[in-house]
């Protein structure tokens, strides 16, 4: 090169060229991605609505307890959780909050916007269901683009401005849409679940198709896999305790028979047309009290629910004793719900039927918790309750125990099939 300095001014220029245009692209460049892609983290807010809420920090070993009425800003990587006692809800910067129910785990990932506005991207906030149930109220964008994701065991979910609730636990994932619309992808398919809709995702699973948001919460209320399936069949005679009971089960058939005061009381599944039927039955000596009923665990947590009611359909045959006895307690069929109400108090819902009234001086309930109606005689009678989460005194359910089906008093034979515990999310 030093025999040809040409060539050797014609590299420096190049090289400088080069360079020269490198720096005018690159320092642009660089602008606009700091411009752009530069992020400002948002504060969260989490509150204890009901008991003690555990919320702990990623950096720190003890989470810190949050009593009720208290609150706290949480940083991402924030681990928030509820027990059986308590509640919390989480605001977020863009207006959106989340209601976090009993016993749930959830993970706050992200919660932040761009630092600068002339970025086109997206604010993000960012969060993790590991279980439990969470009510989500997304807010309309305020002009910037947000976006809203959800991730649970085995969906992801992105959600439009609206209300929908995500409940997880170790075997599915349910996502309803109350207002607005949720994108579900699961096992690389996505659907579109749409106001009023709910999906179920299991493991391994693509999203199931889009159902209406009102659910069962029974199994087995048409009996078909008989009453021993999901039911726990009882039956209570006077000599229940002494030798003089005979007592035979099945899974179609229970039957218990007390030869001391000659009288039988029998749970039986029969088929009646295309259903199967539940008869309860007691013949037998007169003016003996017996009961014969079957009882389903529910433990469900109901009270971010819009609607919870009681369908079934009944057939009553006979009975000797007149309305709902002397007491307004025996009825040939009785329904009874026990829940827990708004202050944790247990409680019990009871709705009796029967065809033949009562003297006057007979009780007949007709409040909220307890109360009863006369059915036509050898017809089938499809019964559907109030809304039973109408109420909005302290005696609201929140949790729905069980539900028992029986038949109660002298002489009876009555029948119920198609049962369901419909709560509309």
């Amino acid at each position: 090169m030093r025999k040809n300095p040409e060539r050797v001014t014609w590299f420096v220029l190049v090289t400088s060229f080069i360079i020269f245009c490198a720096i005018v692209v690159s320092v642009p460049l660089g602008v606009r991605a700091y411009l752009y892609n530069t992020t400002e983290i948002m504060p969260t807010t989490a509150t204890s609505i009901r008991g003690t809420v555990l919320a702990k920090p990623l950096r720190d070993d003890q989470p810190l307890p949050l009593t009720r009425g208290t609150s706290l800003d949480l940083d991402k990587l924030t681990i928030i959780t509820t027990d059986d006692t308590s509640q919390a809800t989480l605001s977020f910067f863009e207006g959106s909050d989340v209601t976090l129910y009993n016993n749930t785990l959830l993970i706050l990932h992200a919660a932040y916007r761009p630092r600068f506005s002339i970025s086109p991207n997206s604010a993000l906030v960012s969060l993790e269901i590991v279980r439990g149930r969470i009510r989500i109220n997304v807010a309309p964008p305020n002009g910037s683009p947000r976006r809203f994701a959800v991730q649970t065991p085995y969906a992801a979910v992105d959600l439009q401005a609206g209300s929908f609730a995500v409940e997880a636990n170790n075997r599915q994932t349910f996502i309803t849409a109350r207002e607005g619309t949720a994108y579900v992808t699961a096992n690389r398919q996505t659907i579109a679940v749409a106001e009023g809709e709910m999906t179920l995702v299991e493991t391994g699973k693509p999203p199931a198709p889009p159902i209406s948001a009102e659910q069962n919460l029974l199994v087995n209320g048409n009996f078909n896999r008989g009453f021993t399936t999901m039911w726990e069949p009882a039956i209570y005679v006077p000599s229940d305790h002494l030798t003089g009971t005979i007592t035979i089960t099945g899974a179609d058939l229970w039957s218990k028979a007390d030869v001391i005061n000659h009288i039988t009381s029998t749970i039986e599944a029969v088929p009646v047309g295309r259903r199967t039927v539940i008869k309860l039955s007691s013949e037998g000596t007169d003016n003996i009290h017996t009961e014969a009923g079957i009882r389903q665990a529910v433990n469900k947590d109901v009270q971010d629910f819009r609607s919870l009611r009681v369908n079934a359909f009944i057939r009553l045959n006979y009975q000797s004793l007149l309305g709902g006895g002397q007491l307004g307690t025996e009825f040939p069929i009785m329904l009874e719900i026990g829940y827990r109400d708004v202050e944790g108090n247990d409680r019990i819902w009871y709705h009796g039927f029967y065809y033949d009234p009562p003297p006057s001086s007979y009780i007949l309930y007709d409040t909220p918790d307890n109360s009863s109606e006369s059915i036509s005689h050898f017809l089938w009678y499809p019964y559907e309750s109030e809304n039973l989460l109408a109420r909005s005194g302290p005696d609201k359910p929140t949790f729905i125990k069980y539900i028992r089906i029986y038949a109660s008093g002298w002489i009876y034979d009555a029948m119920i099939t198609d049962v369901k515990l419909l709560a509309e999310d």
